[in-house]
């Protein structure tokens, strides 16, 4: 080893030719071509470090969140460390967020948890005494309005009350960030607080296992070990001149949208069909809107038309085809058998 240079230190390491070969035609290309063979090894290396440690990150929450589903299921107390974990994976997966709108109820339910910590804190007299400039929320512009502490557990119903059905990312992170700065402080053998947010744990559940899909790109229970039933295809749902094809097993569903240019909108996984039938309703009140996978784009205003599109595909769809997309989508959502594999993939895929 050689003495260190600017914070860095040089390594002699000896490689194959074949491996080297391999850098020169696979590395040395994909980051442009302009670097050197130890520059190009040096940012493979990091780069992988930085998979590893964001793997091993992914498999601790993974361990914590199976145990607070088992906790949730056995209606036991969490603990006050749970609920801290659980608020802050909460406005993380709100921040990793790249569609353009979240899922009301589950702000609500979250901003409901704020509302009861204050409550229900052994120490709520002082707590709201040090309400000032700590917590605020935010209006439909994303300007932030402040808590005051005489008032506080009225805005919070208000705020409720008047949140419009359209609630961005942002919006959802800032109201959120409310209930993790709540529990920093609590006290860990706060019981009366534990027993005042007990009801939320389950959309708490919910938002922390859609922020690990979001980490791990893979489900919080492997399907492996789901022991689901076989596969089986359902009646296909039909409006206008849509057509949708479903396969169903336990915690599964995929579906093929087949259009009238005999094109086929794919979704592949319970997330991809919830976001599906959300950007599509969504689409006919605002036009333009986008999710995580599907993104719908008004065509000219003479057609009034729609461009739909993932990162693989498009389609050019008539709107009267997209309220039948709309349409056959609700029809389907009706069969008890989907509805039930949706909501046991609440806590499989997690929802936001």
């Amino acid at each position: 080893m050689k003495k260190k240079l600017n914070g860095l230190r040089n390594f002699t390491v000896r490689f194959h030719d074949a491996e080297l070969e391999r850098v020169e035609t696979k590395a040395k290309p994909y980051y442009g071509g302009r670097l050197s063979t130890g520059e190009a090894l040096r940012r493979l290396a990091e780069e992988r470090l930085n998979e590893i440690e964001k793997g091993e990150g992914a498999e601790a929450c993974r361990d914590a969140l199976l145990r607070l589903l088992d906790d949730f299921r056995s209606a036991r107390l969490p603990s006050i460390a749970d609920l801290k974990f659980l608020a802050s994976s909460a406005s993380e997966a709100y921040r990793g967020c790249t569609a353009d709108f979240i899922s009301r109820n589950l702000l609500i339910a979250n901003v409901r948890a704020f509302h009861d910590a204050l409550c229900g804190c052994a120490q709520r007299a002082s707590a709201r005494k040090s309400l000032t400039n700590r917590y605020s929320l935010p209006d439909e512009n994303g300007q932030a309005h402040p808590i005051n502490g005489k008032g506080a557990l009225q805005a919070l119903d208000e705020w409720i009350a008047n949140l419009p059905a359209w609630v961005t990312p942002a919006q959802a992170e800032h109201a959120s960030g409310n209930l993790r700065e709540c529990l920093r402080d609590a006290d860990a053998d706060d019981a009366q607080l534990r027993r005042a947010l007990r009801a939320h744990v389950g959309a708490l559940l919910q938002l922390s296992i859609r922020g690990y899909w979001q980490i791990a790109h893979r489900p919080l229970i492997a399907q492996r070990d789901l022991q689901g039933g076989r596969a089986h295809d359902l009646t296909p749902a039909r409006a206008g001149r849509i057509r949708i094809e479903a396969r169903i097993r336990d915690y599964e569903l995929w579906l093929a949208v087949e259009l009238p240019d005999h094109s086929a909108v794919l979704a592949n996984d319970l997330i991809e069909i919830e976001e599906l039938r959300s950007v599509t309703s969504l689409a006919l009140e605002r036009g333009d809107v986008r999710g995580e996978v599907f993104r719908y784009a008004r065509m000219c205003a003479d057609s009034g038309g729609f461009e739909l599109s993932t990162e693989r595909a498009r389609w050019m769809i008539e709107r009267s085809d997209v309220s039948a997309i709309a349409e056959a989508l609700n029809e389907l959502y009706r069969e008890r058998s989907v509805a039930n594999v949706m909501a046991r993939g609440d806590y499989v895929y997690g929802r936001i």
